[in-house]
C-alpha cells in the first residue's frame, strides 16, 4: 500500500503499533519537521538532545485531558522529541498525527500554507488501538484514543480539508463503533485474491530468477492450479508454492485442496466450518426413488451451473429421522465441487459474530463454486423480528442478503436442512434465497418401504422373501422412519452376532415385534405436515395431491397446535 499511495503532491505517513511514525521519503519528513517546529515556535537548536526523554506539557495535556498549570510552562517542544516519545505510546502517536493534520491546514502571516502537500496517514492494527466495545467497558487508554480519533475526524476543518486518514484492520467490526458509524468514515473491503490475481502471482513466482532453475512441478497447468487455490491469500499461496518447490515433489490436486481446507478452517475456526467429502453418493440411498430421480435430473444440473439457471439455494425439510442428512450428503458426494459444512457461526464473545461472518463472506466470494451445507438450520439462523437479539437480526440479515446477491449466483449454493421448516424466517424462505426449492423428505411408503425392509434384513435373513413374509414385516414396521429401519437393522445384526449365525424368519419377526417406537409420533406428524405444506414442487408430493388435500393438511396442523403439539 505504501508504494501505491506514494504519489506526487501527497506526504505519506505510516504508523505501526509496535514501531515509530514513518515517512515514505526522508525529504518529506524534513519538510514536516521544519513546518512543525516553525508552527510550534521551536527549532532543533533549542532542544537539548542529551536530556532525558519526556513528554512536553502541551502534548501531555492533550493526551491526559488535563488543564494547564503554572508549573507547565512550555518548553521548546520539537518534532524530534515528539516523534521519539510517540514510539511505544499509541495514545501520544495518535495525538501527534492529529496535530500533523492541524499543521497541514495552518497558514503563516502571509496566508501561505506551512505544508503545500496533502497528507495521507496509514494507521495499521487499528482494531488494537480502537477496539470495539461499550465505552464504559474500555480501559482508560482505549477511551482516550477513541476520544482523540473521534475529535480528530469529526473536526469540521478536517472534513473540509484534503487530508486522508486510512485505518487498517482485519474487520470493520473490530473497530470501535463510535468511529465506524461516523458518516465521514467509509468502509472499504479488500476482497480475497481472485482468479486473475492468483494466476498472475503463480506465473510471477515461477518466473522469478532465483526460482527458474527449479520450476514448479505441477500435475497440470498454472490455470488449473489457480482455479483450485480459490480461497487462499497471496501469503498462503506463496507458502504452498515454496513448500512444493523445496520438496521437489509433484503438486497434486488433493494437496492443493487440503491446503485450502486447512487455510479456511484456520481463518474461521474448526468449530465454524468444515470441508466435507462424503464417503457415499446417491447410489447408496435406499428407497426414496422419486426424490433421487428428481435430484439427478432437476437439482444437480442447477447446482453445478454457473449461468442464470443456477439455483441460489434450497431447503430440505421433513420429520426427524427421515434421512435428510444422509440423502443430501449423498447428493454432496455426487457433486465435483467443494462442500463447506457450516457448523456454528455465532460466537459468545462480544462483536466476534460479525467478524466471523466478514471472514466467511470474504472467503466465499473468492471460491469459484461451493455448496454451503447447513444441518439443523433452524438453530443456526435466528429471527429478524423485534424480539430477536440485535446480533441475531444482523447475522440473519447479512446471510439473507448474501443468499440473494446476484453477483454470487452460480458461485455459492446454500443447502439448508431442518425438521422445523416453520422456524426459518419467512425472509429466508422466500424465492431467490432458499425458497426457490423446498424439498420434503418423507417416511417410506409402498415400494420405498419394501426397499427399506429388504435392506434391513439383507444381512441376517438371506434368500428371497415371499409376499406373505413381506406383508407380515410391513405390518410390524408400520409408521417406521428411515432411522427406525436403520435401528432395526442394527438390532437384527446384533441378534445374529449373539447367535453366531443367520436368523430365521421367526427370529427376525421376534426382534421386530419386541420393539416399541419412541413416543414422538405426534410431533413427527406435525413436522411431516409442515414439510408437505411448505413444499414448492407438486412432483415431490404424494400422487393424489389436490388443493383440497392441502387444505386438509392445514386444518390438521391447526388441530395439532390446538392440543399443544408444536416443536418450539
Amino acid at each position: 500500500m505504501t508504494r501505491s499511495w506514494d504519489i506526487p503532491g501527497f506526504i505519506l505517513i505510516v504508523y505501526e503499533l509496535n514501531g515509530p511514525i514513518r515517512f515514505a521519503r526522508a525529504a518529506e519528513r524534513e519538510k514536516v519537521k521544519h513546518a512543525f517546529n516553525l508552527w510550534r515556535g521551536a527549532t532543533e537548536a533549542n532542544l537539548d538532545l542529551n536530556a532525558s526523554v519526556s513528554v512536553p506539557p502541551p502534548m501531555r495535556r492533550a493526551v491526559d485531558r488535563t488543564p494547564p498549570t503554572e508549573a507547565d510552562e512550555p518548553t521548546d517542544p520539537s518534532f524530534t522529541q515528539y516523534m521519539n516519545d510517540a514510539i511505544g505510546s499509541p495514545t501520544l502517536a495518535l495525538e501527534l498525527l492529529r496535530q500533523f493534520c492541524l499543521l497541514s491546514r495552518t497558514t503563516n502571516a502571509q496566508g501561505e500554507k506551512l505544508l503545500s502537500e496533502k497528507l495521507i496517514i496509514l494507521i495499521e492494527a487499528t482494531d488494537m488501538l480502537l477496539p470495539e466495545g461499550e465505552i464504559r467497558s474500555l480501559s482508560l487508554q482505549d477511551r482516550h484514543r477513541v476520544s482523540i480519533v473521534q475529535d480528530w475526524i469529526s473536526d469540521s476543518s478536517f472534513m473540509e480539508g484534503n487530508d486522508t486518514v486510512i485505518f487498517i484492520a482485519e474487520s470493520a467490526s473490530l473497530l470501535n463503533s463510535r468511529i465506524t458509524r461516523l458518516p465521514q468514515v467509509i468502509t472499504v473491503e479488500i476482497p480475497a485474491p481472485g482468479m486473475v490475481e492468483r494466476q498472475h502471482f503463480i506465473s510471477w513466482f515461477n518466473n522469478t530468477p532465483k526460482l527458474m532453475e527449479k520450476p514448479l512441478n505441477l500435475w497440470g497447468t498454472q490455470t488449473q492450479l489457480a482455479m483450485l487455490t480459490a480461497g487462499l491469500s497471496i501469503q498462503a499461496l506463496r507458502q504452498m508454492l515454496l513448500s512444493a518447490r523445496y520438496s521437489g515433489e509433484r503438486l497434486q490436486p488433493e494437496d492443493v485442496i487440503n491446503k485450502v481446507s486447512e487455510f479456511i478452517q484456520g481463518q474461521l475456526g474448526e468449530d465454524v466450518v468444515e470441508f466435507k467429502k462424503p464417503a457415499h453418493s446417491l447410489k447408496d440411498i435406499v428407497g426414496n426413488q422419486k426424490l433421487v430421480d428428481f435430484l439427478k435430473t432437476q437439482l444437480i444440473p442447477r447446482i453445478t451451473s454457473t449461468g442464470p439457471d443456477a439455483i441460489p439455494g434450497m431447503s430440505v425439510c421433513g420429520p426427524i429421522g427421515s434421512g435428510k442428512t444422509f440423502i443430501f450428503e449423498g447428493l454432496a458426494g455426487e457433486l465435483d465441487i467443494p462442500v463447506l459444512v457450516l457448523k456454528n457461526i455465532r460466537s459468545m464473545w462480544f462483536g466476534q459474530t460479525d467478524v466471523i461472518f466478514e471472514r466467511l463472506r470474504r472467503l466465499l466470494t473468492a471460491l469459484v463454486k461451493v455448496l454451503i451445507f447447513v444441518d439443523e438450520a433452524d438453530t443456526q439462523f435466528g429471527d429478524v423480528g423485534t424480539d430477536a437479539h440485535s446480533t441475531e437480526r444482523r447475522l440473519t440479515g447479512k446471510i439473507q442478503a448474501m443468499m440473494s446477491d446476484p453477483q454470487l449466483r452460480g458461485n455459492i449454493t446454500w443447502l439448508l436442512m431442518t425438521a422445523r421448516i416453520y422456524h426459518l424466517s419467512p425472509d429466508l424462505r422466500r424465492e431467490g434465497r432458499v425458497g426457490d426449492m423446498v424439498i420434503p423428505v418423507l417416511d417410506p411408503k409402498d415400494e420405498d418401504r419394501e426397499a427399506f425392509l429388504r435392506w434391513t434384513i439383507a444381512k441376517v435373513l438371506p434368500g428371497p422373501l415371499s409376499e406373505d413374509t413381506i406383508e407380515r414385516l410391513v405390518k410390524l414396521t408400520e409408521d417406521y422412519s428411515a432411522a427406525s429401519f436403520a435401528s432395526l437393522r442394527s438390532d437384527l445384526e446384533a441378534a445374529s452376532l449373539i447367535k453366531k449365525d443367520k436368523l430365521t424368519l421367526d427370529e427376525t419377526i421376534a426382534v421386530a415385534a419386541d420393539r416399541i417406537l419412541p413416543n414422538i409420533g405426534p410431533i413427527r406428524r406435525y413436522q411431516t405436515l409442515q414439510a408437505l405444506v411448505n413444499c414448492t414442487r407438486k412432483s415431490l408430493l404424494p400422487g393424489d395431491y389436490s388443493p383440497e388435500i392441502r387444505e386438509s393438511w392445514v386444518k390438521e396442523i391447526a388441530q395439532l397446535e390446538a392440543i399443544g403439539v408444536r416443536d418450539r
